[in-house]
């Protein structure tokens, strides 16, 4: 699922009756704050030391894979990165930055994933691999509370 994040239009645009600009009580512009309630819960750092734990050890993987599925992640390049490690594991092949790029590149998805540079980012953002099952809860928690919210939204 892919989100558009809302854009405010043009300074001095009138929402909700206050004009752009005005601030609210936690300090955010009326848009802000508005922009902020219709995002969806996610942790964008959690999510890339989930998928980065994955590509630096087998074992935060077979970890991670325990506890989340690929619908779970809010970025669907994390989500593409995670379905290419659990593969690669699956055919008990290497599923380290390099076999995954190549093996995104045989699938046409690298750029779709973040390229080369960003498989390498996920694994310099992870302080370790042992973390790997902490974030992966913490991104099921947060696609529970987002599968909720539009569960409620649908009512």
């Amino acid at each position: 699922m892919t989100v558009t994040p809302i854009r405010p239009g043009p300074p001095g645009d009138v929402h909700d009756g206050r004009r752009r600009g005005a601030q609210s009580a936690d300090g955010r512009s009326p848009s802000e704050s508005d922009e902020l309630a219709r995002t969806p819960p996610h942790d964008i750092h959690a999510e890339q030391a989930t998928v980065g734990a994955m590509l630096i050890s087998g074992t935060a993987a077979d970890e991670v894979a325990e506890i989340v599925s690929a619908r779970d992640f809010y970025r669907s390049a994390h989500a593409i990165v995670y379905e290419t490690v659990v593969d690669l594991r699956d055919r008990r092949e290497p599923a380290d930055v390099i076999s995954v790029n190549a093996e995104l590149g045989r699938r046409e998805q690298l750029e779709q994933a973040g390229g080369p540079a960003y498989l390498h980012t996920l694994v310099s953002t992870v302080p370790t691999a042992a973390n790997g099952g902490y974030y992966a809860a913490r991104v099921a928690e947060l696609a529970q509370f987002r599968r909720l919210a539009e569960a409620a939204a649908r009512i």
